[in-house]
């Protein structure tokens, strides 16, 4: 309910803003744009958050050990049969999207390469359960008006440094969008998912421990915490990412939303979340 409350408010205040700055021809392509967020939101929210996460869909004769570990772990929650995808980040993260009745699983490349077959089992259970529970649209519409709000600020920032075309210019552009766009991040987590959310699928997995056993063997091969969270550790990565492409800075701003593997792994991550 406060996903779609969220989404309500933001696209009022864009068609209020839209109104009170434009006018003629250019609050026309103003409208059709409003009208497209509207359409993609609705019925393409799980499409959007593929695009902005770079994913690329595997086969059924790609890595035959996740598709059978995701249709094996499907079977068994009585959920649809997920789309596979994987993508290339900076971090070990796993990602589920639900729109309607589709259902899609996004791996990084590194996870799907330092994970046997059973781990694999135990991270789609991980993913699929938020199916079962009715949690995986609530993510998804949070990603996609994170996604999209960075996707546009880098957009402009891109266009602004073809206009201006020194790398210096770009590189203070590029940190003064992260200085400024990460309280607004957080805001919208708190506000569409928060600690509940976190809180809610760790009381849920509690009652599966023998696939919480197995979720514990894929903490033992991840980065650890503290080398991704610190202050430090996080501004180097930024840093490095500067003078990358517009979709791997997206990435990093979904990778580096709060994930509910930084609680399972590590409880002392709660205040994170």
């Amino acid at each position: 309910m406060r996903a779609n409350l969220a989404f309500f408010v933001f696209n009022c205040l864009l068609g209020v803003i839209l109104w009170v700055t434009l006018s003629g021809a250019l609050f026309i392509v103003g409208a059709l744009f409003l009208l497209l967020l509207l359409v993609i939101t609705v019925g393409y929210s799980d499409t959007a958050v593929l695009f902005f996460l770079g994913a690329r869909e595997l086969r059924s004769t790609d890595e035959s050990d996740y598709h059978d570990a995701a249709v094996q772990e499907a079977y068994k929650l009585a959920v649809a049969r997920p789309k596979l995808y994987f993508y290339n980040g900076a971090l070990d993260r796993a990602f589920v999207l639900q729109n309607n009745k589709d259902i899609s699983l996004i791996l990084s490349k590194e996870l799907l390469e330092i994970c046997t077959k059973e781990e694999l089992g135990a991270i789609c259970f991980e993913l699929l359960i938020q199916v079962k529970k009715n949690l995986a649209r609530k993510r998804t519409k949070m990603m996609l008006m994170i996604g999209m709000v960075s996707w546009i600020s880098h957009g402009v920032i891109e266009g602004l440094s073809k206009l201006i075309p020194i790398k210096e210019f770009k590189q203070v552009m590029n940190f003064l969008m992260y200085y400024f766009i990460q309280p607004w991040i957080s805001f919208v987590f708190k506000l569409i998912i928060g600690k509940k959310y976190f809180k809610k699928l760790g009381l849920i997995l509690k009652e599966f421990p023998t696939e919480c056993d197995s979720l514990q063997k894929v903490g033992l091969k991840l980065k650890a915490t503290n080398e991704i969270y610190s202050l430090s550790s996080r501004k180097m990565i930024e840093f490095s990412s500067l003078n990358k492409s517009r979709h791997f800075q997206n990435i990093m701003a979904l990778e580096f939303l709060p994930h509910e593997w930084d609680l399972i792994f590590d409880p002392k991550l709660e205040a994170r979340a």
